[in-house]
């Protein structure tokens, strides 16, 4: 699904008035979209009295709700209107609401008539939040905020037009008392806000409503758009395999991971990999953790080599590790790998000195910290995988402007560097070198626990070995991960997210995408 930002939007809304579809003809077919998804809510519920009432802002949003109100009252309902701010002020919005004096809707000022609001609300059953739509910032006024609190105990059903009042289009922040809402009408595209946590959540269920807008006016926004995805749109990315499929056909893993220190990344990583489908998986790590490690993985081909006195690998395997590299079809690198002078040039060199694709995570990417331009010197196609924290390290910037800006940093780095760059976390993001930014929607806060970035990246190289597109295998691989964390979450519980589950429910969830 493609997301635009309140600020494209308005720059679709002028494209199309420019090409002919009129602001007002836009405000009719909002309001008689939305009003024909009311309508068909309530008509599902049964022999229920068609009752609604439509909270109006001053502004557009507030127009659609005119709109609404004629078309539920011509369908028979019985409707009743809030001025929550004052009559309407913009040209449409006058215009709509000068449609409905012959009408029989009851119009009430919120601020003269506060507890007969109240009182309308509670008795309908559907109330339409109309008050603002993708112009609003800050905080609801007292008056208004008062409001939704008293009739969030209304037992109506509840609809916001485009996005419920007291949350921003833009971003997934809770900054303001809001509007409780069972419905979203998101009118002709998602915003930010139906997709990032934890404001989505408070979106209700979310549907499109078309107003005729044509494809030529989303054209002239740019190349800043922002995805998101379910499971019929991942489900693409995946290929039936041939009755005669070998395990050569889907590829070889190279993961080189894990320290004395740190042996289960080295573990789950690979592990991973081998539950989401790869041909095999070469599993190198220093030998000081050779008992643990391979004890523990019994599909890879494990090749313990020299370690340092500390227990990390050692630079003296680099010439070993190239070779096996270049016969890869990719490189897993960093999960849990110890950062020492060793494992430093032991990643620079492997960067420099293969074309394969290189998945970068952990201990890999606080290694190029020191110096990003090898990320523009190497030859190989990069993925990297970074938590806050390692952003920052990458970047320079404090972790407080990373998580104001999510979606810009990620962007800037992966033109910059030319890479994939996956920046975990809430609504991880995923940004490609040409401008094109993924949203994901699926994982908890349960998945914030030791271990599961290395499934993560152990998912994304097994894809890649798979023949997927770079871009796909990390979006796809994103998706799945917090799916298998839903999973759990829904089998145990929250605080039962562990990445050993996670790991376990990927052969039951990938079966959600096989043909």
């Amino acid at each position: 699904m493609l997301v635009y930002t309140c600020e494209q939007m308005r720059v679709i809304e002028e494209n199309a008035d420019v090409n002919g579809l009129s602001y007002v003809q836009m405000m009719e077919n909002a309001g008689n979209g939305c009003a024909d998804k009311i309508h068909s809510v309530i008509c599902g519920l049964g022999g229920v009295a068609k009752s609604a009432v439509i909270i109006c802002g001053s502004g557009r949003n507030g127009g659609d709700g005119y709109v609404i109100a004629r078309n539920l009252c011509e369908r028979g309902y019985s409707v009743q209107i809030i001025l929550a701010d004052g009559f309407p002020t913009a040209y449409e919005s006058k215009m709509m609401y000068s449609y409905l004096e012959d009408k029989p809707v009851l119009v009430t000022d919120l601020s003269e008539n506060y507890q007969a609001c109240v009182s309308a609300c509670l008795a309908s059953n559907a109330i339409v939040d109309c008050v603002y739509g993708i112009g609003f910032h800050g905080q609801l006024n007292e008056l208004i905020a008062g409001f939704f609190r008293d009739i969030a105990k209304s037992k109506a059903k509840k609809f916001s037009v485009d996005i419920p009042s007291g949350l921003e289009g833009n971003n997934g922040e809770i900054n303001s008392e809001f509007f409780k809402t069972d419905y979203t009408l998101a009118i002709t595209c998602y915003k930010p806000v139906h997709i990032l946590k934890p404001a989505c959540e408070k979106c209700g269920i979310v549907k499109l409503i078309d107003i005729g807008i044509a494809k030529e006016s989303y054209e002239a926004v740019g190349s800043e758009i922002l995805i998101s995805a379910d499971n019929k749109e991942i489900k693409r990315f995946f290929s039936l395999r041939r009755f005669d499929s070998h395990k050569g056909d889907f590829g070889k893993l190279l993961s080189v991971a894990g320290s004395r220190d740190m042996q289960g990344a080295a573990v789950m990583a690979a592990s991973a990999a081998v539950n989401s489908g790869v041909g095999l998986v070469r599993a190198v790590f220093p030998d000081a953790s050779y008992a643990p490690i391979a004890s523990k993985l019994t599909e890879p081909l494990t090749m313990a080599m020299l370690s340092t006195p500390s227990g990390n690998l050692s630079f003296r395997n680099a010439e070993r590790i190239i070779n096996l590299a270049n016969d890869s079809t990719a490189i897993l690198l960093g999960c849990g790998l110890g950062f020492c002078e060793d494992t430093i040039k032991l990643v620079e060199t492997i960067i420099m000195n293969t074309d394969k694709p290189i998945i970068l995570d952990a201990d890999g990417i606080n290694a190029v910290s020191l110096n990003t331009n090898i990320l523009k010197e190497t030859k190989a196609p990069l993925i990297l995988t970074p938590h806050i924290g390692e952003m920052s390290r990458l970047t320079g910037l404090s972790i407080e402007e990373i998580e104001k800006n999510r979606v810009k940093v990620a962007k800037d780095f992966a033109s910059e560097y030319n890479c994939i760059l996956v920046l975990k976390g809430a609504n991880t993001v995923v940004a490609a070198p040409k401008g094109t930014v993924y949203i994901n929607n699926t994982g908890n806060a349960g998945m914030a626990t030791g271990g599961s970035g290395d499934v993560l990246a152990g998912i994304i190289a097994s894809f890649v070995c798979q023949s997927m597109g770079l871009h796909s295998a990390t979006i796809a691989g994103v998706y799945i991960h917090g799916l298998c964390g839903d999973v759990v979450r829904e089998k145990y519980s929250m605080l039962g997210v562990t990445p050993t589950r996670m790991i376990d429910e990927l052969a039951e969830v990938l079966s959600n995408f096989e043909e």
